[in-house]
Formats: C-alpha cells, sequence, structure tokens
C-alpha cells in the first residue's frame, strides 16, 4: 500500500506572536513539538509549510489589536527556534487591508496556497495535514476550518491538529477550548505530537 502524502503546516510562528507585541502566552512550548514533528514530515519528503502575516502599517485590522507583524518588521520575522530548510513553502497572509487569520487566504511568492499543495496529486493519493501554531482561538482555527471545510467531501485528505502545539491568546477564558470544539466539530481530528510522529513513522 502507497503511503500517505504528509504536510505539515506551521501557523505563525513570527517574532511578536512570540514575544513581541503581542505575545501568547505558552509560544515557546510548542516549539519542540512543532519542530518534531516538521522534521519528521521532511524527511518522508512531504511538504512543510510555514505560515505568517504580513501587515501593511495602516490596517483596521490594527483597531483590535496591536500594531503587529508589518511586512519588513523584525516582529514579522519567524522565531528563530523555528525550523526551516530550502524546500519550506511560505505563505504569506493579512496583506492590504484584510485581517488575514486563515493561512487559507494567503499565497507564497511562487504563487503556492494551501488549496494547491494539500490537493491530492493523483486519484489514489492519501494527504495527511498536521497542524499547529498560534493561535489556537484565530489564526490556526481559522485556517483549519478552511482547510477541512475544503476537503470536508475528500475521503484522502485527513487533517490533524496538534494539541501539544498549539496555544491560544484567550481574551475570554473559555476562547482556546471552544475554538478547539470548533475545530473537532468540523472533522479535524485532535493528536499530539508524539501520536503524529507514530502515524508517520507506521506510514499511516
Amino acid at each position: 500500500m502507497e503511503k500517505p502524502r504528509y504536510v505539515s503546516v506551521v501557523v505563525d510562528v513570527q517574532n511578536d506572536f512570540v514575544n513581541g507585541s503581542l505575545p501568547v502566552p505558552g509560544a515557546l512550548e510548542i516549539m519542540q513539538p512543532l519542530a518534531a514533528v516538521d522534521k519528521a514530515v521532511w524527511r518522508t519528503g512531504g511538504d512543510n509549510v510555514k505560515t505568517g502575516d504580513q501587515h501593511p502599517a495602516d490596517t483596521p485590522h490594527f483597531d483590535r489589536w496591536p500594531v503587529h507583524c508589518i511586512e519588513g518588521s523584525d516582529g514579522a520575522v519567524f522565531y528563530s527556534a523555528l525550523r526551516f530548510t530550502d524546500d519550506d513553502i511560505v505563505i504569506s497572509k493579512g496583506m492590504e487591508q484584510t485581517d488575514g487569520y486563515s493561512a487559507w487566504d494567503g499565497i507564497s511568492e511562487q504563487g503556492d496556497t494551501l488549496e494547491t499543495i494539500i490537493a491530492p496529486r493523483t486519484p489514489e493519493e492519501k494527504v495527511r495535514v498536521f497542524i499547529g501554531g498560534l493561535a489556537t482561538d484565530y489564526c490556526v482555527k481559522a485556517t483549519t476550518l478552511d482547510v477541512k471545510g475544503h476537503f470536508s467531501d475528500d475521503e484522502r485528505v485527513a487533517v490533524y491538529l496538534l494539541r501539544d502545539a498549539i496555544r491560544a491568546v484567550n481574551l475570554q477564558p473559555n476562547d482556546g477550548d471552544e475554538a478547539i470544539k470548533a475545530m473537532l466539530d468540523a472533522g479535524a481530528i485532535a493528536i499530539t505530537s508524539q501520536e503524529a510522529l507514530a502515524l508517520i513513522a507506521e506510514g499511516m
């Protein structure tokens, strides 16, 4: 049986969300599990995606949030502990006047989108998508719901939420938990990074 193609989607692990103007509590705790799954996907020849906000300096998005991840700023740079290879696909979002929560709406310099990356390349190919990053209740949630929603009728695509590799802003105490529930209700599967590594090792 042919092994699946694996896709790692690391959402918005940027300086401003780790230790900058809009830090997500516990962000540093996700680095190790994210890196482990990302590396395992790379070893299989899968697709490694990094998504990031690239906001203009003037945007209505900042009416709600502190100024963050302005294009070209240090805050928009990916956090130094994040694992990168030359094969990584970097998807930018939040440009122009958009909130840019979902990486589904983003695009790489080469024209890649999550849709083109994830879509099975043959009628038989199975794809396993692992999503983690920041923040659970905003960009991770929006991205996961869009990915799962688009491929909801395609049994070849499975979407996994890395439970130990996400952290929430929690403007309200239950925001993170409610976001996780919404993603699971949509059909995403919550697993730990260790469970993801086992799936990859077994070719499942």
